[in-house]
């Protein structure tokens, strides 16, 4: 049995062993979205309107502020056997939790934000905000797709289906 509390110490950075190999990183900056933006504001300029022409400045100055300002900064690494994750910005303290730990993991989308949540039991959670929170679920459902909550929720409504389970018994016990 792993000892959940003192596994979920942050601990500086060198003292932490992670397991299995590297599968991907995942940071906090957006990457694709400011150069859509940008594209977008260099296609306004070429209209001839001037309230388009303003606008397609404003995007231009936005993705430029996004991609000089926010500060990038790695939230998690993703193994084959488990996630290390950062506790800081400057990446100096970090915990690897393994994927036995892990109980279920969803994402959250609201509104300014998204969220990976990993749920260890026991009333201990994990919340990593980031604008990757794509690559963080198509990583993470290609590795442990059964512990994510929503493929929780669907096996356990279908086992639950009267009319399936009758289909089922119907093909295995009567035969033509």
């Amino acid at each position: 049995m792993i000892n959940m509390e003192k596994e979920l110490e942050y601990r500086p950075i060198e003292e932490v062993k992670s397991e299995g190999n590297f599968v991907k990183a995942i940071l906090f900056k957006p990457k694709v979205a400011p150069f859509i933006i940008g594209a977008l504001g260099l296609g306004l300029l070429f209209v001839n309107h001037m309230l388009v022409r303003v606008l397609g400045a404003f995007f231009i100055l936005m993705a430029f502020l996004v991609l000089k300002e926010v500060k990038d900064f790695k939230v998690m690494d993703i193994f084959d056997k488990g996630i290390l994750f950062y506790g800081d910005k400057e990446a100096k303290y970090a915990c690897f939790v393994p994927f036995e730990m892990i109980k279920e993991w969803t994402v959250i989308r609201e509104s300014g934000h998204d969220t990976v949540e990993f749920d260890l039991g026991n009333n201990m959670k994990i919340y990593k905000d980031t604008f990757e929170v794509e690559k963080a679920y198509n990583t993470l459902n290609s590795l442990i797709r059964e512990k994510e909550k929503n493929y929780i929720r669907n096996q356990k409504s279908k086992m639950l289906s009267i009319p399936e389970t009758f289909e089922n018994i119907k093909k295995k016990y009567m035969k033509k």
